[in-house]
This record gives C-alpha cells, sequence and structure tokens, in this order.
C-alpha cells in the first residue's frame, strides 16, 4: 500500500518578508528522500508567487517581493510603529487547495524563522478544520527551538526536531505500521536524491547545498541545534546535481546554502567550480549566506569571478576586535582587507561585494556599529546590515537574558529582528531605523564607488564640524 502525505510550507506573518533565494531547501529534500522510500508526496506552497494568478515582480536573479495582506498585528506588537501583513498566497486559495487532498493519509508542515510562528499556528489550523482526521507533524527550525512553544501554541500530533529525514521516516513507520528495516537509509549525504524541485509551482532560482553544518560554534547563531555535524558532500556529486538540474529547469541562478561554503576549500569549493567551468554552463552563482573571509586567497577569487559569481556577501559582523574572540568569529580587519583585494584583484569592483554588519548584540554600543559600518565602507563595499535576534540555545541568547534586556521565556514574536529587540534607553528603536538608514546611505556612495569617511582629509573637516555644532 502506498501511503499519502502532504507537505506544507507556511505563510510569513511578518512586517516585512522577500524572497531573497528563499525556498524551504529541507521540506523539499524531505520530499523527495520519502518519495524515495515509496510514499506519494504533494505539496501545498503558502508563499508561492506564481499561485491564484498573484502579480509579483521578479527581479534581477529571480529574486523579489512577495505578495502581501495587511493583518491586525499581535497585541504584543502594537507598539511597532509598522504595517504587519500575512505573506504569501490567499486563504482561500490554500483552503481550496487543502479540500484537494482528502486523501492523504498525514500532513507534515515545516517552520523557519521563530518569530514566523503565527503562519504555521494559522496553517495548522485550518488543516484541523478540513483535514480533521489527518495527523499532524511539526518541524523545521522554530519546532527544533522552541518546541515546548510550538507544543502548547501549535498543538501538533508530533514535532520533529533537528535533521527531519530519518526521524520522520520513523515516526511515519510507527503510524502505519511499515517496518523501519524495509527502507533503504542513505549512508551518506550524497546518497539522498536531489530536493524535489518540481514540486514548485514556478521556479526563478534553483538552490543547492554542498554541505551540512558548520564547524564553528558563533555565539548569535543556533546551527549546532538545528542541523547535524558538519558533513560536505562528494564534490563531483554537487557539481552532477548542478548539471541535471540545470538541463532539467534551465534555471541560471544558483544560490548556495551552506554555512560553510569556503571550509577545506582545496578539496571543496576550489574543484567543484573548476569542474563548473569545465562544463560551461552559463550559471549565475549567488552566496546568500556569508563567506567566511579568512578562506579568500587569489585563487580562489579568481575561480568566483571566471565562474560568474554575482552576489558575494562577506561574513564580517564586527571591526571591533575585543568580540572576536566572544563571539568565536571567523574574521580579523586584516582578513577583511586582504580577501576585498584578491576579489579585486580577480576583477570585482568593490561595489560589487557585500559585508555583513551585525548590529543589536547584547552590550554592544553605538559606536562599535557605526566604526564597523564605516570600516566596511572605507573599502568601498556594501554593508548588509543584520539586526541581531536572539535565538533560544544560543550563547547571546543567555546573556541578553543575564543582562535583563528579555526574559528567559520571552514571546518569539518579541525576538523579531526587524523589531530591534535588544533596544534600550542607549540605543534606541528610533536610533537603529536611523543607524539602517545611515548604512543606506554610505551603500548608495559605495555604489558610486565614494568612500565617504576614507578620505584623511575629509574626515578631520567632518570631525571639526561635528566638535563645533557640541
Amino acid at each position: 500500500m502506498s501511503y499519502r502525505l502532504l507537505l506544507i510550507n507556511p505563510w510569513i506573518y511578518d512586517f516585512t518578508a522577500y524572497d531573497l533565494w528563499s525556498k524551504p531547501l529541507g521540506l523539499l529534500y524531505l520530499g523527495s528522500f520519502l518519495r524515495s522510500q515509496g510514499f506519494e508526496i504533494s505539496f501545498i506552497d503558502c508563499l508561492d508567487k506564481y499561485a491564484a494568478g498573484q502579480k509579483v515582480k521578479v527581479k534581477k536573479y529571480g529574486v523579489g517581493n512577495l505578495p502581501r495582506t495587511i493583518v491586525e498585528k499581535p497585541a504584543i506588537l502594537k507598539h511597532i510603529p509598522r504595517h504587519y501583513a500575512r505573506y504569501g498566497i490567499p486563504e482561500e486559495h490554500f483552503i481550496k487547495q487543502l479540500k484537494e487532498h482528502q486523501e492523504v493519509d498525514a500532513v507534515l508542515v515545516t517552520s523557519i524563522m521563530t518569530y514566523w510562528y503565527p503562519g504555521v499556528k494559522k496553517v495548522v489550523e485550518l488543516v484541523r478544520k478540513y483535514l480533521p482526521d489527518k495527523p499532524v507533524i511539526l518541524g523545521g527550525i522554530y519546532a527544533s527551538l522552541c518546541p515546548e512553544h510550538a507544543k502548547e501554541v501549535i498543538q501538533p500530533d508530533y514535532i520533529i526536531t533537528g535533521p527531519g529525514e530519518i526521524k520522520v521516516l520513523k515516526l511515519l513507520a510507527d503510524l502505519f505500521s511499515i517496518p523501519f528495516n524495509s527502507f533503504k537509509i542513505p549512508a551518506t549525504l550524497d546518497d539522498y536524491p536531489y530536493p524535489a524541485f518540481d514540486l514548485l509551482n514556478h521556479p526563478d532560482y534553483f538552490i543547492v547545498m554542498t554541505s551540512r553544518g558548520c564547524p564553528y560554534d558563533c555565539s548569535f547563531c543556533a546551527q549546532k541545534r538545528i542541523a547535524m555535524r558538519f558533513t560536505q558532500r562528494n564534490p563531483e556529486r554537487v557539481v552532477e546535481e548542478i548539471n541535471d538540474q540545470y538541463r532539467r529547469f534551465r534555471l541560471r541562478d544558483f544560490a548556495f546554502y551552506d554555512d560553510a561554503l569556503f571550509i577545506a576549500k582545496q578539496k571543496h569549493i576550489e574543484v567543484i567550480l573548476q569542474k563548473l567551468l569545465q562544463k560551461r554552463m552559463p550559471l549565475r552563482l549567488h552566496t546568500p549566506n556569508g563567506l567566511f573571509v579568512k578562506y579568500v586567497d587569489r585563487f580562489l577569487a579568481q575561480l568566483m569571478f571566471e565562474t560568474n559569481f554575482k552576489t558575494i556577501r562577506l561574513s564580517f559582523e564586527t571591526a571591533n576586535a575585543d568580540r572576536w574572540s566572544d563571539m568565536y568569529s571567523k574574521v580579523s580587519n586584516q582578513a577583511m582587507i586582504e580577501a576585498v583585494e584578491h576579489l579585486k584583484a580577480a576583477g570585482y569592483r568593490a561595489k560589487d561585494l557585500e559585508a555583513y554588519v551585525i548590529m543589536g548584540l547584547p552590550g554592544q554600543t553605538l559606536e562599535e556599529i557605526i566604526a564597523s559600518i564605516i570600516f566596511v565602507n572605507n573599502l568601498g563595499v556594501q554593508v548588509r546590515l543584520a539586526s541581531f535576534s536572539p535565538i533560544p540555545g544560543t550563547r547571546e541568547f543567555e546573556r541578553a537574558v543575564k543582562m535583563g534586556l528579555i526574559e528567559p521565556d520571552i514571546d518569539p514574536l518579541l525576538t523579531n529582528k526587524s523589531i530591534f529587540p535588544l533596544s534600550n534607553d542607549k540605543i534606541s528603536y528610533d536610533t537603529f531605523r536611523k543607524i539602517r538608514k545611515f548604512a543606506n546611505i554610505l551603500n548608495e556612495a559605495a555604489k558610486n564607488e565614494l568612500t565617504m569617511f576614507g578620505d584623511e582629509s575629509l574626515g578631520l573637516a567632518v570631525k571639526r564640524v561635528v566638535r563645533d555644532m557640541q
């Protein structure tokens, strides 16, 4: 007997949301894996930009806005002076699709950001209403980081935490009385089938993951709680996947989802890029996750340029040396300078590059944030300002609790990076918004190859003016 499973990617409820190479890769991997084990797979994507005749503007490289519907803000967020919205397909379209899946045997729902749980809650409520007798299995990042909150608020029948494929398979074996030893369990990452991109209605780009996990343990990151230990795939198999998916979908834009793409670079990413060059596919490559700058040497930079990396985001975080060891950082100011120089030597203009700078950490001063922004601008690089979100289980979360900045049982809605969770008397919500605008102004200058504070005489003049104004 073949069992039928319905996979659901929920709505996003937030102040802002954007399709920036954002696809539920874990759910797509799970779908292809379960299909390979004999299950029939259906899929509802609540973030489908093209569903129900929605009109969205797809920008360069396939990214773009998500359709949104303004909704009432949760009471706990009433103080935020911004519209709150549901991003994705109309509710009636989702209900229509649910009604078409009356014959499924179980429903599997993923979850991403912890503060996006209202979308998960709404999906499960509607599943209970229209598919009342179907077991609901919840997995994903929110479920892994906040399992007790999910049990209380979402109330699924089952929760899967951490890497899900094998756990879900064992659960389904129990639910349907299938001998678990009848399944074929992958021995390596490369034994898993490619993610089921065929389930998507109208993909504009493709996502590839060459490894899982991360060997680092940064103070603000929860990777250790949601992923398996760091494991890299066979580079030749990665190239095969890219080649096969390109020929099948004819998509030119490929985004790497790795958290540690450049680890063991000579045996991994350099091999991948060299073999891609041999294939001569007209690809455009993107790295939405931060790249570790200390691994960017002249050879790797040249390979990146030749293989047509179009989106390069460098993991910088801060220019403050005291915080590097505290954060278990992967960078230094000198390493950042050298990485930019290597990339420029390869053919990139500095303005083609972006660097992540983090703001809003517990105890972080306004001066540290501004100094980091100016440091990046002085290199001619655009600042990608990353607002801090206190993630349960991380050292920065525990630090924020000890400093009295948040409660240990804080509602995940209050950890939303868009509301600057650790705003305080010294750095207010309004100040954080001004910092973001300041970074945007410098980015416009960088696009025109202007480094606003890199000119010594200009810098001295600014200091004199500020002094005279005080």
